[in-house]
């Protein structure tokens, strides 16, 4: 493996660590080196002579923990400025507004045995990652809603998993290399790709898939090389939790014989066993997660991952290998910086692009290097085959998935890109006969500053949606969803003016906006959807109803449009269409709070206040709240039930302490 011989790295250690104790000259350390290399005299012991106390840490050790204390130090000041920022797109469907997360320690169960989204939606989709919300729901029993608190765990779990990757690095290295260690994990703290997942709420499943990986690379490290089984049944335990909190996880399968291989003397038989064994923990996985999940899904659409808008495999493959230089970009030079890069961010490529051709000679020339040091255990070739495994699910190379690109996805993955920068500034300026640490140091230090300040920046563009949409309208102007949350933001914006002028000049901006974005991607949903609310907002109904019909014509199966038109045709009074719809979107969300509540409201105002009932009571089941408790006081009030609207009554000034 490349690195140190370990009597010039014995040689610098000794040398820095004593001159800054100021105990011993360079002369005197040279002797006190080689006094340490001499095997000792065996001596007699006394019979009676009193047991020799042991240090249980020693200074090595003392040194590597202040150093893991300052990775999170460190981790957890950089992002600091995140903790007091609010709900940012849709951090608070898997938080505030889930409603399994708002039973607290009561609704595990209930994220344990349903799809990702449920809680939110009342319908199930294709995810299943039951481990964020179960902390998200610890978190809200003991904690309250408030989204600073969510930010709060988000920077200490980030902050905890830079101090764990750090003992990590520690063990895989044996306590050699330490200054490129504290490299590593300081440059991984502090890329600005990270910022994503750390300032996003939502994306807290890339942090505790993290935690599940280092747990697993970690214990069965240790496993192997101490025996102790405790070791592996943690690192299964790690497995099991990492890929609860997001499918991607199941690529760490392939980073336990990547590991073993190059950080332990395991035997292949005894690496392919235990690998197998992790198999058997993903087979259980998918057994659970088939029985919950939606297993006839809405396809994935365009506005998502571009790459569906292209008929061919071989286009999309070839578009897909050309954005991997974006992320080789990224990687080494991290500017500029967006939150989406859906559709129509990458146009189609083909194979003699320059782009494709530029990312297939990279992608050549990492191959070669892993393969010339596997045998020698290079720890490029580790750095690379650890990238690869761990992006493969992501890349849209080998398959398609629900997101064209998105830093989140280098979250993991850039942990090799830092290993490989660190080794090779390792290499020139502590391997070679140049010795110059404090070239080193110069260098690492001068990517950690850079790294570390756009960081800082970049976390200010989480702060909300309209500092989020406002940035995001000038990194990625051609993106159909940039263009479209960009005109969201005119419209919230102008729901709080109050000058009419201004109110107007913010509502049109919102439909000009808009309205690109459906000319960007005439398919997109959601930007109907918001476009109809604008009207609304505008008091032009016709456009409204127009605008709702075209979200639901994009999507058949669209029932928040549907909810919302239901709505509308109740507000103008025309209670038939008003019950059409709501009973649609019903069809695909039958637990749905508002579309059921509204329904009730349907058809209390036509009278049929024994259907009003049902509907009432199943949005009082769905949340019991005050309001739910209010419409059947008033419903039991004009059916002429008096002593039942009392009932209720009662109920609510119990939900309300009074």
């Amino acid at each position: 493996m490349t690195g140190l011989s370990k009597s010039n790295y014995n040689h610098y250690f000794y040398h820095n660590f004593f001159r800054k104790l100021n105990l011993e000259s360079p002369a005197t350390l040279k002797f006190i080196i080689l006094q340490a290399k001499r095997k000792p005299m065996s001596k007699k012991k006394p019979k009676n002579s009193p047991p020799k106390k042991v240090t249980s840490i020693s200074s090595i050790d003392r040194t590597h923990w202040l150093a893991a204390i300052g990775v999170f130090v460190f981790a957890f000041l950089l992002y600091a400025n995140t903790i007091n920022h609010g709900f940012v797109l849709d951090d608070d469907l898997v938080c505030k507004k889930n409603g399994f997360v708002q039973e607290g320690i009561g609704g595990i169960k209930d994220i344990f045995t349903h799809s990702w989204y449920y809680g939110f939606s009342g319908a199930s989709d294709r995810y299943y990652r039951p481990m964020m919300l179960a902390g998200f729901a610890i978190e809200k029993q003991f904690f309250g809603n408030s989204p600073t608190v969510y930010h709060f765990f988000n920077v200490l779990e980030y902050a905890l998993g830079c101090m764990f990757l750090f003992f990590t690095l520690r063990l895989l290295f044996e306590k050699k290399f330490f200054l490129p260690t504290v490299a590593i994990t300081l440059l991984f703290a502090a890329h600005p790709l990270h910022t994503e997942v750390v300032a996003n709420i939502k994306s807290r499943d890339e942090i505790y898939a993290f935690l599940g990986m280092l747990g697993v690379i970690y214990s069965i490290v240790q496993y192997n090389r101490k025996e102790d089984r405790k070791y592996l049944f943690f690192a299964l335990a790690s497995y099991f939790f990492a890929i609860l909190s997001k499918e991607g996880a199941l690529s760490i399968l392939g980073l336990v014989p990547l590991v073993l291989y190059f950080f332990t003397k395991t035997s292949t038989q005894k690496i392919i066993i235990q690998t197998g064994i992790f198999g058997i923990i993903a087979a259980i996985y998918f057994a659970i997660r088939m029985s919950i999940i939606d297993l006839d899904p809405t396809p994935f659409e365009t506005i998502d991952n571009s790459l569906f808008a292209i008929d061919n495999f071989s286009g999309q493959r070839a578009t897909a290998i050309g954005m991997l230089g974006k992320y080789f970009q990224l990687l080494a030079f991290p500017h500029p910086l967006s939150f989406d890069y859906s559709f129509n961010t990458f146009p189609e490529l083909g194979w003699t692009n320059i782009k494709v051709l530029g990312s297939l000679a990279i992608s050549a020339a990492l191959i070669l290097l892993t393969i010339k040091g596997l045998h020698k255990k290079s720890i490029y070739s580790f750095a690379i085959l650890f990238f690869a495994i761990t992006f493969a699910i992501t890349s849209n190379i080998f398959f398609s998935i629900g997101a064209t690109f998105a830093e989140r996805f280098m979250f993991i993955p850039l942990l090799g890109f830092c290993i490989t920068v660190v080794f090779l500034v390792n290499h020139f300026f502590l391997e070679s006969r140049n010795y110059s640490p404090n070239s080193f140091l110069g260098i690492i230090g001068v990517i950690l500053l850079l790294y570390s300040a756009k960081t800082f920046t970049r976390n200010t563009v989480w702060e909300s949606d309209d500092t989020l949409y406002e940035t995001g309208i000038h990194t990625a102007p051609n993106s159909s969803r940039t263009q479209s949350f960009y005109g969201v933001t005119q419209y919230r914006k102008a729901l709080a003016e109050t000058n009419p002028n201004k109110k107007k000049e913010l509502l049109d901006t919102a439909v000009k906006y808009l309205k690109m974005s459906t000319e960007t991607y005439p398919g997109f949903t959601e930007t109907y959807h918001h476009l109809a609310l604008v009207y609304e907002a505008q008091n032009n109904n016709p456009l409204a109803i127009e605008a709702y019909k075209t979200a639901i014509k994009t999507n058949p199966e669209y029932f928040p449009g549907m909810t919302n038109l239901g709505v509308l045709f109740y507000k103008i009074k025309n209670y038939d269409q008003a019950e059409n719809y709501l009973k649609q979107s019903l069809l695909f969300a039958p637990n749905n709070i508002i579309t059921n509540r509204s329904l009730g409201l349907t058809y209390k105002e036509m009278n049929r206040f024994k259907d009003a009932e049902i509907y009432f009571k199943n949005a009082l089941d769905a949340q019991y709240n005050d309001t739910h408790l209010f419409d059947l006081v008033e419903l039991y009030k004009a059916m002429g039930d008096i002593e039942t609207a009392i009932f209720y009554d009662k109920k609510i000034k119990e939900y309300r302490g009074e």
